[in-house]
């Protein structure tokens, strides 16, 4: 007999871009987007960073090509890893909406918005930690 294990997943978690500076966000279900990321675990809030950042890459790589940019969502999926230390193994990324009109470009600003995001550039990041008793 095999056992299979199914892997935690975090999230949904969705970002939506209306095409003004103001992005709004939803755990779990798109249909109750608020202006403020989600807070249920510190691994959504930390989706939402990455799920924001990936919309102003986006904005940004368009911008740079002088296109319009319609209203579209990022959904974020985290799949945590079956051994230890506790983390979060992959990440999936989906763009929802055809964000820009000439869909050929799409797979090139994908590729850009991803080699200029912070946060997914820093997920491989040495984390150092230290403590004292006041500020």
């Amino acid at each position: 007999m095999t056992v299979e294990l199914k892997p935690k997943v975090f999230g949904p978690i969705f970002v939506f871009f209306n095409g003004t500076d103001t992005l709004q966000y939803a755990h779990i279900d798109p249909s109750n987007a608020s202006a403020y990321p989600p807070i249920q675990a510190p691994v959504d809030t930390f989706l939402a960073s990455l799920g924001a950042c990936i919309v102003m890459s986006i904005k940004w790589s368009t911008d740079q090509r002088k296109f319009f940019l319609n209203p579209f969502i990022i959904k974020v999926v985290g799949i945590k890893a079956f051994d230890i230390p506790n983390r979060i193994e992959r990440i999936n990324i989906e763009i929802i909406g055809k964000f820009i009109d000439n869909e050929d470009l799409i797979p090139r600003i994908m590729r850009q918005a991803k080699l200029i995001c912070t946060v997914s550039n820093s997920l491989s990041c040495e984390v150092n930690f230290t403590a004292r008793t006041a500020l």
